[in-house]
């Protein structure tokens, strides 16, 4: 037997008194009398924080509430876990909180939002493709600490994007999505439609303040500071109105610090505004711009810039990037992975046992798939950022610098297809390629010299102790090198290939790779048809393969990813088969009787 409480409405801390109005509003055939006889009732006070009841008075109020109800339930933001302790009234009380979906309650979240609109007709090979728009939507638009990815904000995510008409191409932009979040939030608290502009103007100009801000957030001081020089510049606004309306709706959220954005993507997003405002202004703006495009290693640069190709199409923005991403690793030849490059990787890969394309379920295999991020993102949080560490070697923050570039020339690609020109789009994936080929290039000749030092130390211990002479130690350390550097490549080409691609930009990576005609470049392509276009063009994979004949390196690595496309897709016992044949890998048929043969 529930009861809500609004706990806006709670104006007295004599609950009893108000049980009458509650019951009535909830249950129609119910009077106050016979709802208190009832038993396991419950009362939920939805948001305990927005009541205006004082210290003395709440506790009262949560006394009457234990004392009246065997079970209660009070919901409340964040900030209050920080006052609880002033409340000995909540002692006995569970303390629980939302948390964040990891990747795989997220999966399992989209999976459940798309059976509410497929049938059972619909094409499974659809069905894939689908989730793994979604998937990449939501991945975009959550990152690490932008979006909460608790469960609520990922089914606003959904909504929204089903929300905006697919069709007209400027809303695709990642950015729209989050303006939609802004607006649906300023609309919660009855902001109104003529006021909406005022309000973000404020906003964006708070951005741009608290971005100058060490603590990213305004103290009294400040923020009446801040309202003083925002009167001389636009028409007046009711500043306690105006910021008590902005933390209703979870925008701003006030802390020990003083005011600040109460989610990372909304200060990113404002802050980015202004900017993008004041650029026409100055040269102030643009040495903010560079300093944030020089700094792009740093997730609140990287965010900043860009959420600035959102709000401004100037081209020096995207120069500035472009620049930013040639410079990195400059003096270094990107790894081609054209055999004579590989050599040094060839008796590794004969090596490693053969490959065979099992049956396996692609459900399970994505639910592994995703087990296997969720144990490296939380090992990554428990991990020191490389932002707060300022004795960071250059090789590491330039090791960053590269993932955090590629990612957010992925954004600008897949944002401005239809708006950029064809020569901008493809020179933006050409020089985020090369970029990461470059650091390949940098790994793997690191990667020899340690190896090189590791054998050194080994041959000297064997040397001063005869006992241990045993030459099998120093081959299982080559091995282990030469694995990492292997592995490392195939990762790169995923994270190139995930960062970079899109189901609509498909003639931009024909020409760039044409244009180069390099085996990376190629595998690469292979992997974004694959991703997210669900392309398995046979007849293509065969000449790849042909191609690599000489190659036995590519020639795994291409083996590799297509085994990977066919375990976390259904794809058909005859493509498999076909598949199987053109690249002369065993099924797990197959297998089977060559080993029954064997032991007869």
């Amino acid at each position: 037997m529930p009861l809500l409480v609004e706990g806006a409405n709670i104006k007295s801390s004599h609950i009893k008194e108000q049980i009458s109005k509650l019951v009535s509003a909830t249950y129609q055939s119910l009077s106050a009398e016979e709802f208190l006889q009832g038993l396991n009732l419950v009362c939920i006070v939805d948001d305990i924080s927005a009541s205006t009841l004082n210290k003395k008075a709440k506790s009262k109020f949560i006394a009457n509430l234990n004392s009246i109800f065997p079970h209660t339930i009070l919901l409340a933001e964040e900030s209050f876990i920080f006052i609880m302790p002033d409340f000995p009234e909540l002692d006995d009380y569970k303390k629980l909180e939302i948390l964040p979906f990891g990747n795989v309650d997220r999966a399992k979240l989209i999976e459940k939002w798309l059976a509410l609109e497929l049938t059972e007709e619909a094409d499974d090979q659809q069905v894939w493709k689908k989730t793994d728009e979604l998937r990449d939507h939501v991945e975009s638009l959550v990152g690490k600490n932008i979006v909460p990815a608790k469960p609520f904000h990922i089914l606003m995510l959904l909504q929204t994007l089903e929300t905006i008409t697919p069709h007209r191409l400027e809303l695709t932009a990642y950015g729209h999505y989050y303006q939609y979040l802004i607006y649906q939030a300023l609309e919660r608290v009855h902001v109104k439609e003529n006021e909406i502009d005022t309000y973000l103007n404020v906003l964006s100009e708070l951005g741009g303040a608290i971005l100058e801000s060490p603590s990213e957030s305004l103290d009294e001081c400040g923020l009446d500071a801040f309202f003083k020089k925002y009167l001389k510049n636009f028409l007046p606004v009711s500043q306690d109105k105006v910021i008590n309306h902005l933390v209703d709706s979870f925008i701003l959220q006030r802390s020990e610090t003083g005011l600040k954005f109460h989610y990372r993507y909304l200060f990113y997003f404002f802050a980015a505004k202004k900017l993008a405002d004041s650029l026409h202004k100055g040269e102030e703006a643009k040495k903010r711009i560079q300093h944030l495009v020089d700094t792009i290693h740093l997730e609140k640069a990287s965010n900043i810039v860009l959420f600035l190709t959102h709000h401004s199409k100037d081209p020096w923005i995207l120069d500035q990037i472009l620049y930013s991403v040639m410079g990195i690793f400059y003096n270094e030849a990107e790894v081609t992975l054209e055999a004579g490059s590989l050599s040094f990787l060839q008796d590794f890969v004969k090596e490693i046992p053969d490959l065979v394309l099992e049956n396996r379920d692609a459900k399970q295999e994505r639910l592994e798939n995703d087990r296997q991020k969720d144990i490296i993102d939380q090992d990554e949080e428990q991990n020191s950022p490389l932002d707060d560490n300022k004795d960071v070697e250059e090789f590491m923050v330039k090791v960053n610098k590269v993932f955090r570039a590629i990612e957010v020339c992925g954004q600008i690609l897949r944002n401005r297809l239809g708006s950029l020109e064809r020569n901008s789009l493809e020179s933006i994936y050409e020089e985020s390629l090369l970029v990461s080929l470059r650091f390949i290039s940098v790994f793997i000749r690191f990667s020899e010299y340690v190896r090189e030092e590791s054998i050194r130390k080994i041959k000297k211990i064997l040397e001063e102790n005869p006992n241990l002479s045993n030459s099998k130690i120093i081959r299982e350390v080559e091995s282990f090198y030469l694995g990492i550097n292997y592995t490392v490549i195939l990762g790169m080409l995923y994270k190139i290939a995930f960062s970079l691609g899109s189901a609509k930009g498909r003639d931009i990576y024909i020409r760039v790779t044409e244009s180069n005609d390099k085996p990376s470049f190629c595998l690469i392509q292979e992997i974004i048809e694959l991703q997210f276009e669900k392309r398995l063009d046979i007849h293509k994979i065969d000449k790849l393969h042909s191609e690599f004949s000489k190659n036995p390196v590519c020639d795994r690595l291409l083996k590799q990813i297509i085994l990977h496309h066919c375990y976390m897709h259904d794809i058909g016992f005859k493509d498999r088969q076909k598949l199987a044949n053109i690249l002369n890998i065993q099924t797990q048929v197959r297998r089977s009787i060559l080993i029954a043969s064997k032991i007869t």
